[in-house]
């Protein structure tokens, strides 16, 4: 039991650690995972929210989501831009982690 509480714990987690990392000098190839990690989180919360009846925040994950989306990229072209995007994002992760019923 007590595995699969981190497993939960990493989808809320694992987008929080890499957007801090990405705040020191890194290879743009770093920043393509952590676009990866992040897109993939918010889909996942997003589907999760929405069984739960939060449409707001499926909003929100929906849109962090077309942020971070690896393909098909969009450029904030300043680093600045991004670390204010990322604490937005990872305030949101952090405040919604119970709501998704990851925080058990």
């Amino acid at each position: 039991m007590k595995d699969n509480k981190l497993d939960k714990r990493l989808i809320w987690i694992a987008p929080i650690a890499v957007m801090a990392i990405g705040i020191l000098p890194m290879p743009y190839s770093y920043y393509t995972l952590s676009r990866l990690v992040v897109y993939g989180c918010a889909l996942f919360l997003m589907h999760r929210l929405y069984l739960n009846q939060d449409k707001w925040f499926c909003f929100v994950f929906g849109f962090i989501a077309v942020l971070y989306n690896p393909v098909f990229q969009i450029q904030l072209n300043a680093k600045e831009l991004w670390m204010i995007a990322n604490a937005f994002t990872a305030i949101v992760f952090l405040l919604k982690r119970n709501s998704a019923g990851l925080d058990d």
